[in-house]
């Protein structure tokens, strides 16, 4: 009885190897047809293309030449200012939404901001390459940051209100309260 379950489970774990030895064998021929035949397209589009390495050569040269420009780290800090400000805008007025306080015209006022900010975001990318910004370009990048920055305050505003006038209304149910069982105890043992 012993010796039949022990080539039973013998032939089991021979028939296992086997089957994982095949499947090992068929997904790397599988990898490596599609490895070929992707590396044929890539070399064979690169024959009708200019030479790679002269289009990267050139496209690095332009990227360090912007990158190396104080005018476009301005311009980067401006659009991350910019931006930063835009996201706390619409974090304040998602949640002050989400907690059923008064919000009025809150979110539609952000998502008009979201789309300023994007107009000016796309004019600060594409003079960020020259390095200087037109005063305009500053005075909207401005204005888009003390929108935001108005649309969050009054967010914030509204659910300090809220939370205030919760505040007021426990304090006072826990006083009354709070003296309800003082005086309740003091008759039962009185």
């Amino acid at each position: 009885m012993v010796e039949d379950v022990l080539i039973a489970s013998g032939v089991m774990v021979l028939l296992f190897l086997t089957t994982m030895c095949v499947a090992a064998v068929v997904v790397v021929r599988r990898v490596r047809r599609g490895y070929r035949s992707v590396r044929t397209r890539i070399l064979g589009a690169g024959a009708r293309q200019p030479e790679l390495r002269s289009v990267v050569r050139t496209s690095g040269s332009a990227a360090l030449a912007s990158v190396g420009s104080p005018g476009w780290w301005a311009v980067q800090n401006r659009r991350h200012r910019m931006w930063k400000s835009v996201t706390s805008a619409e974090h304040a007025v998602g949640v002050a939404r989400r907690a059923d306080v008064p919000v009025g015209d809150l979110p539609v006022l952000a998502r008009r901001l979201r789309a300023a900010a994007t107009g000016v975001d796309a004019v600060l990318r594409a003079s960020s390459h020259q390095g200087s910004l037109r005063n305009q370009d500053r005075v909207e990048c401005d204005q888009v940051v003390a929108a935001a920055s108005e649309l969050r305050a009054a967010a914030l505003s509204s659910l300090r209100s809220d939370a205030h006038t919760e505040i007021e209304s426990l304090v006072s149910a826990v006083k009354i309260e709070v003296a309800a069982v003082a005086a309740g105890l003091s008759a039962a043992h009185g």
